[in-house]
């Protein structure tokens, strides 16, 4: 029969008699940036959308270090306080910036609830700041004729004539600046890159055309050879960086530029804000407007919906009117 060995007394070794002679310590990782990358890495979204989204997240990794699971909702309420503060009593941002960062911070939530990284929602109990609905601002027929008056008169008129035509056409000037000569095809532009994924086609009035067309002759002259469908279509005339794509600075410049000689303070998204009020006043469809605007928000197209309306009232008042009054005695 076999006999079991009887189980030795445990042994009680004190902490203080570790190698280390200290307690270890336990390191955790700081996982809110990596966290927010994943979360970027989930959606579809461009490189510019990126930066804006990490941009508007940032304030809130700046006002605070806790961890993602460990937020309570009485912190995004502070945080809210927080992006409503006033500095000399002028508030720091404004309504739609804190909407869009507070948004951002929701909308981050969200994926971590359905990705299982926390199992509460912080940011429910916290409303957005309610925004006006923005409004259209275009420009008159009038202005836009001096804008181009006043083109001829400074140096590129041929390049320049085109870049505006084209943001005529409600192109941003993002877009202007990203087209290449393959995506012109004597009829309309290919958009191909764009903000928040908006590509399509804009067709092109004939005196549009034919500005892009003279322009396109002017740079074959430029380059000294055939053109090639991958080249830019906007470059640069400066010495330091001719032959190159433009920037959105150049067009920016170019409007400061055009500001001074007429006296006429605009920019260029406001070109486009005129492209989508002169459809709708034209009655063209909302749904074939947005179409060409590459628009997806019809509450952010009823801006040009009420601009429409407000010129088409006006007008019609005029024609009542005719000369005469309508409120007294003549």
């Amino acid at each position: 029969m076999l006999h079991r060995k009887p189980v030795p007394e445990p042994k009680i070794v004190p902490i203080t008699q570790l190698k280390s002679g200290k307690p270890r310590e336990t390191k955790v990782e700081n996982l809110r940036i990596p966290r927010f990358d994943e979360f970027l890495s989930a959606r579809s979204l461009s490189e510019n959308s990126k930066i804006a989204y990490r941009r508007d997240i940032q304030h809130f990794l700046d006002w605070c270090d806790t961890s993602w699971v460990d937020v309570k909702p009485r912190q995004v309420a502070h945080f809210k306080d927080y992006l409503l503060r006033k500095e000399n009593s002028s508030r720091i941002l404004k309504d739609s910036s804190v909407a869009r960062i507070l948004g951002t911070l929701k909308n981050f939530y969200n994926w971590l609830i359905r990705s299982g990284y926390v199992t509460i929602d912080p940011t429910l109990a916290v409303d957005l700041p309610k925004i006006l609905e923005p409004e259209a601002n275009n420009l008159s027929v009038e202005v836009v004729e001096k804008i181009f008056e006043a083109i001829e008169t400074i140096s590129n008129p041929e390049r320049n004539r085109a870049i505006f035509g084209l943001l005529l056409h409600g192109l941003r000037a993002s877009e202007v600046c990203g087209l290449n000569i393959g995506d012109y095809d004597g009829i309309r532009v290919d958009i191909k890159q764009a903000k928040a994924g908006s590509v399509g086609t804009v067709p092109l009035e004939e005196w549009c055309r034919e500005l892009l067309d003279g322009y396109l002759k002017w740079l074959k002259a430029f380059y000294g050879e055939n053109l090639k469908r991958e080249y830019p279509l906007f470059v640069s005339c400066s010495n330091r960086n001719a032959g190159k794509r433009i920037s959105y600075d150049t067009v920016n410049k170019l409007c400061k530029q055009i500001s001074e000689i007429t006296d006429i303070k605009f920019n260029a998204h406001q070109l486009r804000h005129t492209f989508a009020t002169n459809l709708v006043i034209s009655g063209m469809s909302p749904y074939h407007s947005m179409t060409l605007m590459r628009q997806k928000s019809f509450r952010n197209f009823k801006r040009y919906a009420k601009a429409a309306e407000r010129a088409a009232a006006e007008a019609e008042f005029n024609k009542v009117s005719n000369g005469k009054s309508i409120l007294r005695k003549n």
